[in-house]
């Protein structure tokens, strides 16, 4: 468009001032030299007129120029427009898109919780559970030395599954009952932490790995023992001045799994005959 219009201002510019021609020019300068003296004085307004319409012509340009720069400028404004609105669009898509992936995978994680759940109620119901039936202590010796003292704890599956590779172990100690509870508690729970640090019934020395069947009879009980060492037995432990513990832990495979079952019984002199008092610590079962 612009240049279309520079052509129009050229063809005007060369029709306003066309190409000189030296006969007519000659003639026309002889006519003037013998035309009288008053003519030379008159006014000549045919360049006025065609300066005036070179002139309008020229704003005429100017305004076809203009209207093409705000057309222009129109189109660009419209363009920018139709793009600010597709970035809007295209960012509404994205934050939508976002909130739908969020929904997918808060879908997934609540989809695997309920079936990690489901898995653990599966094996909870079904697994081997191996826990102690009891322990029973006849008597303390009357004097020491006395020999060490055997106590038997049998062990019983009330699971669905038979439990595998089981072993036990067992250990005794003694505190004096004076001690604080603080104390007690910590040599109570001492042998817990180590029947749980066991990974395995390999890793255990000198056990014997053995197959408990489920059922609550004694026929399929896992018949443990704890052995009262000979030098615990002392005049405090006679006159019941010290409490004896009696620790047992049993490790076992469920379900492609190491499970623990530790227990603590204590024993005093002239307060606990027969079947023995479970302890305030030390028991737990996986």
């Amino acid at each position: 468009m612009r240049l279309n219009l520079r052509a129009a201002l050229l063809t005007a510019t060369a029709w306003l001032n066309p190409m000189p021609n030296k006969a007519q020019d000659h003639r026309h300068d002889r006519q003037q030299a013998d035309a009288p003296s008053d003519q030379c004085q008159q006014p000549n307004d045919a360049p006025r007129t065609e300066w005036a319409a070179f002139h309008a012509l020229i704003q005429e340009i100017h305004r076809g120029e203009e209207d093409q720069q705000a057309a222009e400028r129109n189109i660009w404004a419209a363009q920018l427009q139709t793009a600010n609105r597709l970035n809007w669009i295209t960012a509404i898509g994205a934050i939508v898109g976002a909130i739908g992936s969020i929904g997918i995978i808060v879908s997934l994680i609540i989809a695997k919780i309920a079936a990690d759940d489901a898995h653990i109620a599966l094996v909870a119901a079904n697994r081997a559970w191996i826990g102690p039936v009891s322990a029973t202590l006849d008597a303390m010796p009357s004097a020491p030395p006395g020999g060490e003292i055997t106590v038997l704890i049998p062990f019983r599956n009330t699971g669905h599954e038979p439990a595998t590779d089981a072993s036990i172990v067992g250990s005794s100690d003694s505190i004096s009952i004076d001690a604080t509870y603080d104390e007690i508690h910590a040599k109570e729970q001492s042998f817990e932490d180590y029947c749980f640090s066991i990974s395995g019934a390999k890793h255990m020395t000198s056990a014997v790995a053995v197959v408990v069947f489920p059922g609550g009879s004694i026929t399929n009980d896992f018949k443990g023992s704890i052995t009262v060492r000979s030098d615990l037995i002392d005049w405090d432990v006679i006159y019941g001045k010290k409490y004896v513990f009696l620790h047992a832990c049993v490790v076992y495979e469920t379900f492609g799994e190491v499970r623990h079952t530790s227990v603590c019984y204590y024993a005093q002199a002239g307060n606990t005959v027969g079947s023995l008092p479970f302890c305030d610590k030390g028991n737990r079962a996986d």
